[in-house]
């Protein structure tokens, strides 16, 4: 089974978040941008929603919890 979700950051602001790889985008809940899922830096990929919000939860915390870089 493919994927369906990817842990990512916004190319704008930084912000860590997670995206359904169904849909073309993503709004960026942070900076409100309206990023296409092909500018997305991502940084891991998540079957179900509860494993991504698990990734993005240690990837937030590797930062030191802070959304900036």
């Amino acid at each position: 089974m493919k994927d369906r979700y990817v842990v990512a950051e916004c190319p704008r602001c930084h912000t860590l978040l997670v995206a359904d790889a169904r849909y073309k985008s993503k709004t960026c809940p942070k900076c409100n941008a309206r990023i296409p899922l092909d500018e997305l830096k991502v940084i891991r990929t998540a079957r179900d929603s509860r494993e991504a919000r698990m990734i993005l939860s240690e990837a937030k915390a590797r930062r030191g919890g802070s959304d900036q870089r």
